[in-house]
């Protein structure tokens, strides 16, 4: 477990520096709303940094923990099976891809992102969908704004109503 962690942890790290390397290739003048056309790659160069480095941390803190056991009605002990699958969790994160790319047009950004986090959420195993919505819906909001008000890029709201 913890190799497989430091493993998604130099995963993520490459990915800073891939996308680091490339802002820095992008040409700094220019821009409509007062930004570089680096900031959101350089944004997202930190972010993936950010991530990796807590990654990292938490791996090599972290202890090897055997398989959780659960108790089934009888008082049995089972390992977790089929209601945790890993293909079953990668369809609803695929799900939630495919929905997105489908509805956006129809209901929106927001809502079309909100689906999409719901359902990424359950594909790591969240069974509290609405607690997801909410929070899905306090991030896709401002990013919705941050593109459409403060960068200019126009972000249906929602075409259904004419926003």
């Amino acid at each position: 477990m913890r190799a497989s962690a430091l493993g998604v942890a130099a995963a993520v790290l490459a990915g800073a520096v891939i996308f680091g390397v490339g802002a820095m290739s992008i040409e700094g003048t220019g821009g409509y709303s007062g930004l570089s056309p680096r900031f959101l790659p350089t944004l997202v160069a930190v972010g993936l940094a950010a991530c990796g480095t807590l990654l990292a941390a938490q791996a090599m803190r972290s202890k090897e923990q055997p398989a959780p056991e659960q108790t089934d009605a009888a008082g049995s002990t089972t390992t977790p099976t089929a209601a945790q699958s890993p293909l079953r969790n990668l369809a609803w994160v695929v799900s939630g891809l495919v929905l997105h790319l489908v509805t956006i047009g129809h209901i929106g950004f927001v809502a079309a992102s909100v689906v999409l986090m719901v359902c990424v959420a359950r594909g790591y195993g969240s069974q509290r969908t609405l607690r997801d919505a909410c929070v899905a819906l306090a991030l896709a909001l401002p990013v919705w704004l941050l593109f459409s008000r403060v960068i200019g890029v126009s972000l249906p709201l929602c075409p259904v109503l004419g926003l």
